[in-house]
């Protein structure tokens, strides 16, 4: 059940990397100082989507999923 919960919110967590990263731009117009914060989130956002590498969320859900028993998210090649 545990391993269940740590994983639920590390999908939770990314869900909010992801939002914030291609979203934050509009807080950011509202109130400058958001730009310091959301510029390196849509960096590590653009460097994860342009090299085809995999975010480490990804394992470590996989991780927590196997622990508690789910068969996991698996990841998707490269295009």
């Amino acid at each position: 059940m545990g391993d269940r919960l740590v994983a639920d919110a590390i999908v939770v967590a990314h869900a909010a990397f992801v939002a914030f990263a291609c979203l934050g731009g509009l807080l950011a117009w509202r109130r400058p100082a958001y730009a310091l914060v959301h510029l390196p989130f849509a960096a590590w956002g653009a460097w994860v989507e342009l090299t085809g590498t995999i975010c480490p969320l990804t394992p470590l859900e996989n991780l927590f999923r196997h622990r508690a028993g789910d068969g996991g998210v698996e990841s998707l090649p490269a295009v």
